[in-house]
C-alpha cells in the first residue's frame, strides 16, 4: 500500500470524497502526460530521486525474493522428503496389496479346488448310481413280471377255489334245506292239522320255507323257517336276514331257525327272541340232538310259537315268551347241575375201580409171600391219584416216578415228616 507521506501536502489535506476525486483527475492526467514526465524527470533532480526510489524499490524487492526463495527452497526440500516419504509409503501399499491380492487369490482357488473335488465326488457317485441303475431296474422289471404273474395264478386259483366254495356251500345248503324238508313232511306235517309247507329255496328274501297250519283257536297261522347247515356258528348277519324276511311278509307272524350241524351265534338252545316288529322267533340247533328226535324238537318248538301267538294281546304274548325263557334258563341250569354230578360219579368210578384193583393186587401179593405195595408203574397212570373230600382223583400232571402231582407229592412228604 502508497504511504501517505509520499503524497502531495494537498492530497493529505483533502477530505476522503476530495482526495478520490483528486486521484482520478491525476489518473486522468497521467495518461496523458506519462511521457513528458519521465523525460522531465530523466534531465531533472527528479530523476535521480525516481532512480533512487528505483534502487531502494529493487533492493527490497530483493530482500523480499531472497526471503522467499529461502522459504521456496526450504518448502521444496520438504516437498521432495514428503514425495520420498510418499514414494516409500506408495510403493508399500503396493506390496501389501499385491501380497493381499496373492494371498486371496490363493484361497479362492483352493476353495475352488475343494468345491471342484466335492461336485466331481458327488459326480462320481451319481456315475455310479446310474451304472447300476440299469441292472436295478432291469431286475425290479423282471421282479415285477415275476410278481405279476404269480398274482395272476393265485387270483385264478382263488376265483376256482371261490367258484368251488361257492358251488360246494350252495351244494351243502341245498342239502341241508333237503333234509329239514323230509323232516317236515315225514315227521312233523301228519302232526299238525291242515298244514301246509311251501318250498322257497328258489326265492331271494322269503326265508327256505313258507309253514302254513291251524291253530287250537281254529286260526290259521304262518311261520317262515330258515335251515342252515354249516360247519362253524350261524352269524348274526344270517340272524338279522331272518328277522327282515319274516318283518317283510305281513302274513308271517313268527319265524324258526333250524341249524343242522352248528350252534347259533349268541343264541342259547330254544331261546326265542323278536323282530323289529315284535314277531317272535324260535332257533333251535341239531348238533348234539339225536336223529330220530328232530322231529319231535320240531313239533315242540311249533307248539311253543303256537301258544305265544294265541295269545290276544301283545303283552300276553310277551309275559309268555319271559316265562318260557325263565323256564328254559332253569333247565339250562339243572343240566349243567346234572352234568357236573355226571362228571363227578364217573371220576368217583374210576376211583373205585383203581381202588379196586389196588386192594385185589395187595391180596394176591400177600398170597404169594411177597411185598404187599408193587412199584407204582406210572405209565398206566393218567394223573394224579389224590382223592379229594368227596373222593375224586385230582388228575393233574404226574412228578415223575410217581402217582402224585407235584402239589401232593410235597404235602405227602410234610405228612410223612410230621
Amino acid at each position: 500500500m502508497l504511504p501517505l507521506t509520499r503524497l502531495h501536502p494537498l492530497y493529505q489535506s483533502a477530505t476522503e470524497e476530495e482526495a478520490i476525486l483528486i486521484a482520478n483527475l491525476g489518473a486522468l492526467c497521467w495518461q496523458s502526460c506519462k511521457k513528458e514526465l519521465y523525460k522531465h524527470w530523466e534531465t531533472s533532480e527528479d530523476s535521480a530521486k525516481a532512480e533512487g526510489w528505483r534502487e531502494e524499490g529493487r533492493q527490497a524487492m530483493m530482500e523480499v525474493l531472497k526471503g522467499k526463495l529461502a522459504s521456496a527452497e526450504e518448502t521444496s526440500l520438504r516437498l521432495v522428503a514428503a514425495e520420498s516419504k510418499l514414494s516409500q509409503l506408495r510403493l508399500s501399499i503396493e506390496s501389501e496389496v499385491t501380497q493381499g491380492i496373492e494371498d486371496r487369490l490363493e484361497l479362492s482357488r483352493k476353495e475352488y479346488e475343494l468345491e471342484k473335488l466335492k461336485e466331481l465326488s458327488t459326480l462320481k457317485e451319481q456315475i455310479a448310481g446310474l451304472s447300476s441303475k440299469d441292472t436295478v431296474m432291469q431286475m425290479l422289471t423282471e421282479a415285477h413280471a415275476a410278481m405279476r404273474e404269480k398274482i395272476m395264478n393265485l387270483e385264478t386259483q382263488l376265483s376256482q377255489q371261490m367258484l368251488a366254495s361257492t358251488r360246494s356251500s350252495h351244494a351243502i345248503g341245498k342239502a341241508g334245506e333237503a333234509i329239514v324238508l323230509e323232516i317236515f313232511l315225514d315227521g312233523v306235517m301228519p302232526s299238525l292239522p291242515y298244514a301246509e309247507i311251501r318250498d322257497m329255496t328258489n326265492v331271494s328274501h322269503a326265508a327256505d320255507f313258507h309253514l302254513t297250519y291251524m291253530l287250537e283257536s281254529g286260526q290259521k297261522t304262518k311261520v317262515l323257517i330258515d335251515s342252515k347247515n354249516y360247519k362253524r356258528r350261524v352269524n348274526t348277519g344270517e340272524i338279522e336276514k331272518l328277522y327282515a324276511d319274516v318283518d317283510a311278509d305281513e302274513s308271517a307272524q313268527g319265524g324258526l331257525m333250524i341249524s343242522l350241524e352248528s350252534h347259533i351265534f349268541t343264541m342259547k338252545q330254544f331261546q326265542i327272541a323278536r323282530t323289529p316288529k315284535h314277531k317272535p322267533v324260535l332257533f333251535m340247533s341239531f348238533c348234539d340232538i339225536n336223529q330220530d328226535m328232530r322231529a319231535e324238537l320240531i313239533l315242540w318248538a311249533l307248539r311253543v310259537l303256537s301258544d305265544i301267538l294265541s295269545q290276544k294281546t301283545s303283552d300276553d304274548k310277551e309275559s309268555m315268551i319271559q316265562g318260557i325263557e325263565s323256564f328254559l334258563v332253569g333247565i339250562d341250569d339243572t343240566v349243567d347241575e346234572l352234568e357236573a354230578s355226571i362228571r363227578a360219579l364217573n371220576k368217583t368210578t374210576e376211583s373205585m375201580k383203581m381202588s379196586r384193583e389196588k386192594l385185589i393186587r395187595k391180596i394176591m401179593n400177600f398170597r404169594a409171600g411177597k411185598p404187599i405195595e408193587d412199584p407204582i408203574d406210572t405209565a398206566l397212570i393218567d394223573g394224579c391219584i389224590h382223592k379229594n373230600k368227596v373222593n375224586v382223583s385230582c388228575g393233574k400232571k404226574l412228578v415223575p416216578g410217581t402217582a402224585f402231582c407235584k402239589l401232593h407229592t410235597k404235602k405227602k412228604d410234610e405228612i410223612i415228616l410230621e
